[in-house]
């Protein structure tokens, strides 16, 4: 009996996210899995590629306080996902352009942010129409790995192979295979392997 709820719930959770990638247009590959249910909102253009997990529950990350992968992509944001990554309950959001590339491991709680959302100016922030936030693409490299609860922000680029350490908060570039952590982080080392 607990298999056969277990298997309705995967069902349930499957069909759901079939439906809400379907409605915001999203192109992926059939080979997509999700665990638990995504939420994305707005109506930008979204590319996901092949063999690419999403955890988004409890399940798939205990201890880790996980909550619904969230995608917000405004209707100039571009967001594009490579091949082969691994996510857990990551959120992002995309007013410009957020390229991860294949290979990536992003932990559980990760959040990617290629805006401040808000005018940093006081006075346009409270009047409406003129609340215009600065935007700068972020683009991490193939087979990088960036740590549970990491913030990286408008503008950085992460090199391929580089590493970012749990709780980072990353707000200038990081170069192909360097490990940085920290708020703000930075360098600590090299990460491991033939070549970097």
């Amino acid at each position: 009996m607990k298999k056969l709820l277990l298997r309705l719930i995967y069902l349930w959770e499957r069909m759901g996210n079939l439906i809400t990638l379907r409605r915001k247009k999203v192109h992926f590959d059939k080979s997509i899995r999700i665990h638990g249910l995504m939420k994305i909102y707005g109506r930008g253009r979204i590319t996901i590629g092949k063999n690419v997990l999403i955890n988004s529950k409890e399940s798939a990350n205990p201890g880790m306080g996980c909550y619904p992968k969230t995608v917000f992509c405004v209707p100039t944001g571009e967001l594009e996902i490579g091949d082969d990554v691994g996510m857990s309950s990551v959120s992002i959001f995309c007013a410009e352009r957020v390229r991860i590339g294949s290979h990536v491991l992003l932990g559980g709680g990760v959040k990617i942010m290629d805006s401040d959302a808000h005018s940093l100016d006081y006075e346009k922030r409270g009047k409406g129409g003129l609340d215009i936030p600065v935007t700068k693409p972020i683009r991490i490299g193939d087979h990088a790995f960036v740590g549970a609860n990491a913030m990286i922000l408008k503008g950085v680029t992460i090199g391929s192979k580089a590493i970012i350490g749990a709780g980072s908060v990353v707000t200038h570039d990081v170069p192909d295979g360097e490990i940085w952590a920290g708020n703000p982080a930075r360098k600590i080392g090299t990460a491991p392997g033939k070549e970097n």
